[in-house]
């Protein structure tokens, strides 16, 4: 039997390569997906668009995430490796108005524009689109045999609905039981986390904490020499990264690094929909809001980002039950017209967002860390930390609509205007706060490459 590779395209993101035994696939909400291939060649490549142009023409970091400017590139690409521009063919998917839609939602049109800017340029180009499903109200899945320039759009969770035999939702005790039966987030981490939330430290308190956990420290350094902090330089002592990183640079490693740890608990067929999708989506809302909180001014980013991280704790919890007893179980949620949490309460008897409040109390975490814990989905309850839980509930919406294809999650958004109106946002500022969304912490080939049986 012959092995095909899937290999996903994040947001932000393209490939091309020729003549590969491996398939392109991206998951897409409210981004595009474009697929071009010439068969005469077998060169191909998919891009992962997440908005119409750059909000600003002066800087683009990453010019692969914009219509404008990502498509050229994926053609020139294609060039590059010996396709023909005449003979490669084009299929586009993705641009959905994902969740309860609003007027804005529809007036602002981000999918629609990115669509009508790839296809005036294919047209310009002479290259023929065969095949197109934008728009709608449906995360997809756009996917490129990289070996015959087949593609396929389907609804993302279409071969997911099987029943997988009986589900015992777990009790209070049961759930008490894990918690006691994880491996924790280490103490010394934990002493990190207080004392970031409570501002009072000095970058040697936390480089002389770190040093007593010889293997948190060997973590973090991992981490910081990783792509995923870029770094440029190599780091191999804690003073290294201090003076090298900075002291926030630090923190955020020393955080990342533990909770990795933690997320990597779960599997593939609950909550996470690939290796490391928790953890990776986790890191993805954590950049974005530590971005909000800069641009807003209403949280401290270095808690904002440490909040990010650890909204989610819960989902590891109640994956323990999930991802054994009932494989792809939650999947099924997103095809029911009800809240996420409203399923997940019906189902488990208990949501993700309890679950980690309740690990947040055993561990001591600060008023403002356990509300964006239990209500990072109900903003609108919170009382004395709404800053805070509106940043995380907006940087978690941002990428539940913008980077589908990490985990498993169906926000709700009637207070998604409500958030941009106590940050200080319009919904005319949507466009810059997804461009903030950290490509480059998020994009991690090793994490998508999986094996696909080919029959």
């Amino acid at each position: 039997m012959n092995y095909q590779r899937t290999e996903h395209i994040a947001a932000g993101q393209f490939k091309v390569g020729k003549a590969q035994n491996s398939i392109f696939q991206a998951y897409l909400g409210t981004c595009l997906g474009v697929a071009l291939y010439d068969k005469s060649t077998k060169i191909g490549g998919m891009i992962h668009i997440l908005l119409p142009e750059p909000p600003s023409v002066t800087s683009v970091d990453f010019p692969e995430k914009y219509a404008s400017t990502g498509v050229p590139m994926l053609i020139n690409e294609l060039k590059k490796l010996g396709a023909r521009t005449q003979n490669l063919k084009a299929s586009i998917a993705g641009g959905a108005l994902v969740g309860p839609v609003s007027q804005q939602d529809m007036n602002l049109d981000i999918g629609g524009r990115s669509t009508d800017i790839v296809v005036s340029m294919f047209e310009a180009c002479g290259i023929k689109t065969i095949k197109s499903e934008t728009g709608g109200f449906f995360t997809c899945t756009l996917e490129l045999n990289m070996d015959t320039g087949e593609t396929c759009i389907n609804p993302a969770w279409e071969d997911t609905c099987k029943s997988q035999g009986d589900f015992t939702a777990p009790s209070l005790e049961n759930v008490l039981s894990t918690i006691d039966q994880l491996k924790p987030i280490p103490q010394t981490a934990l002493k990190i986390f207080r004392m970031v939330q409570s501002s009072q430290h000095h970058i040697t308190d936390i480089t002389d904490e770190l040093a007593k956990d010889q293997v948190l420290s060997g973590q973090t350094l991992k981490l910081c020499n990783s792509a995923l902090f870029a770094g440029m330089v190599k780091i191999d002592t804690l003073k290294d990264a201090v003076l090298l990183m900075g002291e926030d640079m630090l923190i955020k490693s020393v955080i990342t690094a533990a909770v990795n740890n933690y997320y990597n608990q779960t599997g593939t067929s609950g909550y996470s929909l690939c290796k490391g999708g928790l953890f990776f989506h986790a890191v993805g809302v954590a950049s974005t809001a530590e971005k909000i909180a800069e641009k807003s001014g209403k949280s401290s980013p270095k808690s904002a980002y440490t909040a990010g991280l650890l909204h989610d704790i819960g989902k590891v919890i109640l994956d323990q039950y999930v991802a054994d007893s009932s494989p792809l179980f939650f999947r099924k949620l997103s095809q029911k017209n009800e809240s996420f949490i409203d399923s997940e309460k019906k189902l488990l008897g208990i949501t993700h967002s309890e679950a980690g409040a309740l690990l947040a109390k055993k561990w001591n975490f600060s008023d403002g860390l356990s509300e964006v814990i239990q209500l990072h989905h109900t903003p609108e309850k919170t009382k004395g930390n709404k800053d805070i839980v509106y940043t995380v509930y907006l940087a978690d919406l941002l990428m539940e609509k913008f980077n589908a294809g990490f985990d498993l999650e169906k926000m709700q958004t009637k207070s998604f205007e409500k958030a941009l109106d106590h940050l200080g946002f319009t919904m005319a500022d949507l466009p810059e706060l997804v461009d903030a969304i950290p490509i480059s912490a998020i994009n991690n080939d090793d994490i998508f490459n999986i094996q696909r049986q080919k029959k």
